[in-house]
């Protein structure tokens, strides 16, 4: 699958380059080696990681992560980026064009009549010119005869030469923008829950949550201790971690335990629940091995089981849903999510106390948004990485499938979902997407 993927973005890189190349030898044909070598040069670079992946699948994109620069990896990751970004421009453009010529098509001719009147008076004067000048027809018949060139309209000539190196600049420029985006702090999104004024203990509590760091997909020690600083710096109560701290080996197990054993919320608990990653992780080893090594290192990790928190003379609930697709041979059976909703919130009371849910999938509140809990924390969309902003409670992004729970916050009825853009990513890339910890501070209501 991997490799067909990395074969049909081979083949996509392929199309855009060429069709680049030409472009920018027709607008400037006076440096043509320069251009052909540029495009050489660039399109190799944002091939590389599609060329890897078609050659040895997954793995060959995970020797670049590896063994490559960090600095090398990161440009040919928004190369890539940027060049299917220039794509997308580029077809806009085209279709800009295209239904403007339409429209253009559609609309009447101006001075069609006039134009057609006069037509006659012409032919009838020249007939009159001719007859009474015959020396004067036979010198002015071959400059008629000759065709004219044409005026060169030097504005929409540099119109087109700043378009045809405009679009893959911007294409460019926005990628690489994007790449320092993701290496940024994260930003701090704040979120209010309210809960009932008699529980005062509770009042101005925080929880801190942190999501999808993905550690060993460009997440290296030194990163890692920036979210670890950037969590420790907002000194919440509580810290919870949804899900895909792991990537994808059990080897990252150490720099993650690392990661919890440096966070220290001001209550001391932590609290986490397993994403799809911490289960690709333990297929090179357990499911028993992942979850022992996060709880040694002071995390409690809950799988469709809710705890008491108790604060002062309150309490709240915290309670998490597992993962919710099928178990590989074996793995041991996960329930399905309505179970796993049931039993969590189960072993929450309804004495009036907030409860909180994790879940890594946020696909979990459409099963859960009529059932009583107060809050669900989420992950694992990254918020697409690349936004275009948000209408309603549809997020506008072209990494993820249309569909609501992208990104950001979302409530039916009393039911509150927040979806956390995540830490690391797919690919080194966000746009207008930054990496995020989410802070929920309980207020009275």
């Amino acid at each position: 699958m991997y490799q067909l993927g990395g074969l049909v973005v081979t083949l996509v890189n392929g199309l855009l380059g060429l069709i680049l190349w030409r472009r920018l030898r027709a607008a400037f044909p006076r440096h043509g080696a320069l251009i052909s070598g540029l495009c050489a040069a660039g399109l190799l670079l944002a091939a590389l990681p599609a060329l890897l992946m078609a050659a040895a699948s997954f793995s060959g994109l995970r020797a670049l992560q590896r063994h490559a620069p960090e600095p090398l990896a990161l440009i040919a990751m928004g190369a890539q980026v940027g060049l299917l970004l220039y794509g997308v421009l580029l077809g806009l453009a085209t279709l800009a064009s295209a239904a403007v010529r339409a429209l253009r098509r559609l609309q009447p001719p101006r001075n069609a009549r006039p134009a057609a009147d006069a037509q006659p008076a012409t032919n009838a004067q020249a007939s009159a010119g001719a007859q009474a000048d015959p020396a004067a027809q036979a010198i002015r018949a071959p400059a008629e005869v000759e065709a004219r060139p044409e005026a060169v309209d030097e504005r929409r000539r540099r119109l087109v030469v700043g378009a045809t190196w405009a679009l893959p600049a911007a294409a460019v420029a926005v990628s690489m923008g994007g790449v320092l985006a993701s290496r940024q702090r994260p930003a701090i999104v704040r979120l209010a829950l309210p809960v009932r004024r008699e529980l005062t203990s509770l009042h101005g509590v925080t929880i801190a949550q942190l999501s999808d760091v993905h550690v060993g997909s460009f997440m290296d020690a030194e990163r890692l201790d920036e979210l670890r600083d950037a969590m420790n710096a907002i000194r919440a109560d509580i810290h919870v971690v949804t899900g895909d701290l792991l990537d994808h080996h059990v080897s990252q197990l150490e720099l993650s335990a690392r990661l919890l054993r440096g966070l220290r919320p001001a209550r001391g608990q932590l609290f986490f629940c397993m994403g799809n990653h911490e289960y690709i992780a333990a297929r090179s080893a357990s499911v028993g091995t992942i979850v022992k090594g996060l709880e040694e290192a002071g995390a409690q990790v809950l799988v469709d089981e809710a705890r008491e928190v108790r604060l002062g003379g309150d309490r709240l609930w915290m309670g998490a849903i597992d993962y919710p697709s099928r178990a590989r041979p074996g793995e041991p059976a996960r329930r399905p999510t309505r179970d796993g909703l049931d039993r969590a919130l189960g072993q929450m009371r309804d004495d009036g106390a907030p409860r909180v849910l994790l879940s890594h999938h946020p696909g979990t509140f459409r099963a859960a948004r009529e059932l009583p809990f107060d809050l669900m924390l989420s992950g694992h969309t990254h918020g697409g990485q690349i936004s275009l902003g948000r209408i309603g409670d549809y997020a506008l992004t072209p990494m993820l499938p249309a569909g609501l729970y992208h990104n950001g916050h979302y409530e039916h009825r009393g039911r509150r979902l927040h979806v956390n853009a995540g830490a690391g990513g797919w690919l080194p890339v966000r746009i207008n997407c930054p990496p995020e910890i989410t802070l929920v501070e309980l207020v009275p209501a």
